[in-house]
């Protein structure tokens, strides 16, 4: 048996000299190629797979982060957006005066806002009416006395005739709260203030009152010259004959 195998041994794995030298070579070469490996590819590239790695989940984290952030301010202003929307669907809400003369309370208004009694801190949170404008406004409502009709909001420097279509259900009149012009009595000084009257129209007024006596009804206000028709449906929404 043993014969055998030295059989087998020499008859397969039989090298001369030139074939060991070949193998020795070839040994001492992977050995080589070996260490070479080692030495120039060592440990370094995992840890460089890691730092990028750890460079990549850092941006990610970072990128989430921001899109959090981003996410939390839209979701803010879609949380106001929604409010706002919800306030002009039920007529009401509450806040802050925009303009830094008013007051920096508190200020309720509720819809529709009556344009003989609101203040001009209400004012501006209607479409388009600014603080200027709201000034104006209630300037020349003190003048007026009051408004009798939505339309004489046009008559006002810078309140354009559409506006009223952005007003529509938001506003209205109470005729009962015009202050009213007592024919009978008010004098000269009063009435050209007003801006319907001025003074040609308000000292045609004293005048008839001087010469014909007090007025007895509103069609004598037509018996003037300068009072047509026109001038008299202006006008007479503010008269009262005071006895």
């Amino acid at each position: 048996m043993k014969k055998r195998i030295n059989y087998f041994i020499k008859t397969y794995f039989y090298f001369n000299n030139q074939e060991k030298k070949g193998v020795f070579s070839l040994l001492i070469l992977i050995v080589v190629f070996q260490i070479l490996a080692l030495l120039f590819n060592p440990f370094f590239e995992p840890k460089k797979q890691l730092v990028e790695a750890t460079v990549l989940n850092d941006f990610l984290v970072s990128n989430a982060i921001q899109n959090s952030n981003d996410f939390s301010k839209d979701f803010q202003f879609k949380k106001a957006t929604f409010a706002k929307q919800d306030f002009e669907k039920n007529n009401t809400f509450k806040s802050y005066s925009k303009d830094s003369s008013y007051s920096s309370k508190k200020v309720f208004v509720k819809l529709p806002l009556e344009m003989n009694s609101c203040d001009s801190a209400s004012l501006v949170y209607l479409p388009k009416i600014g603080p200027a404008l709201a000034s104006r406004i209630i300037n020349y409502r003190n003048r007026l006395g009051g408004f009798y009709n939505l339309e004489q909001l046009c008559e006002i420097y810078g309140f354009k005739e559409d506006f009223l279509y952005d007003l529509e259900g938001k506003i209205w009149i109470d005729k009962t709260l015009v202050k009213p012009i007592l024919l009978n009595t008010i004098s000269l000084t009063e009435l050209k203030t007003h801006p319907y009257f001025k003074y040609t129209l308000s000292q045609a007024v004293i005048n008839y009152r001087k010469q014909h006596g007090v007025f007895v009804e509103m069609e004598d206000l037509k018996k003037i010259k300068l009072v047509n028709d026109s001038i008299y449906n202006l006008i007479s929404p503010y008269c009262f004959i005071n006895k």
